[in-house]
């Protein structure tokens, strides 16, 4: 390799560094507006209880008849509702991408407890039949393989547990959490939004849930950039080149393009 070459290749290499890194913003749930219902949604009641989640488009509840202030957006939410008491649990797994640098969880959420009475968390759990009240809503980021109502080891994160305060019908709130330093990429979890309830009516409302990843890279930018690069390179060291003959050839003397006649 000559030095010509060997400055053009550096020089690419050096333009190639300085190139920012595109990236793009993933949805890595579906339906998470519940605009199609449940669609996408698994659904877990336990056992012997009373109740389920349910996609609704008005704002009682859709079988104790309680107010609520209805979807946060859009014409549909999913809410809780029971007769008795019950434990429910919606859940949705999903990929975090290889390549991601950042993970963001949000969603949408009241929680009214009509007894007045909790929030009522016994160490069973997810469970209205141990036998003691028990009265709360949780949201939990959950291995793989968890199940639907672990609230012990496949727990990886817990963003909220309790009770909305205050009187009853609540607002929404929004929630926001960075779930970057919680996830694996290539690793895959599920988001668990859950409730018991043993002491009177409960309805857990979500709306708006999403998790992005970003950071993707986007490989074609790149190499469009150094393919055009290449190429201006390519011509740029013909017309080295052949400047570089044209010099030579003018520093030949005029019988050198004779035919063969000696003066």
């Amino acid at each position: 390799m000559n030095a010509n070459s060997s400055r053009w290749l550096h020089f690419v290499a050096a333009i190639a560094a300085m190139i920012p890194r595109s990236a793009t913003g993933a949805e890595l749930l579906v339906n998470g507006d519940f605009e199609a219902g449940l669609a996408g949604w698994t659904v877990t009641d336990l056992l012997g209880g009373s109740g389920s989640w349910f996609s609704s488009a008005a704002a009682p509840t859709p079988l104790s008849g309680f107010a609520t202030v209805g979807p946060s957006a859009g014409l549909l939410y999913a809410v809780t509702d029971q007769t008795g008491p019950g434990t429910h649990s919606l859940t949705q797994s999903f990929l975090v991408p290889a390549g991601s640098t950042a993970v963001v969880l949000s969603f949408d959420m009241f929680v009214n407890d009509q007894s007045g009475e909790g929030p009522i968390i016994d160490p069973a759990g997810l469970d209205h039949a141990a036998g003691f009240p028990n009265q709360h809503a949780r949201v939990d980021l959950l291995t793989g393989v968890a199940g639907a109502f672990d609230t012990g080891g496949g727990v990886v994160a817990n963003f909220y547990l309790g009770v909305d305060a205050g009187a009853n019908p609540h607002l929404y709130t929004a929630y926001v959490f960075d779930i970057s330093a919680l996830v694996v990429p290539g690793g895959t979890y599920q988001i668990r939004f859950a409730e018991v309830d043993t002491q009177f009516f409960f309805h857990q409302g979500v709306d708006n849930v999403s998790v992005v990843a970003s950071g993707i890279p986007e490989p074609s930018t790149g190499v469009l950039f150094l393919s055009g690069l290449a190429g201006a390179v390519a011509v740029a060291r013909l017309r080295s080149r052949g400047l570089s003959r044209a010099r030579n050839c003018d520093s030949f003397p005029p019988w050198h393009f004779s035919l063969g006649v000696n003066s």
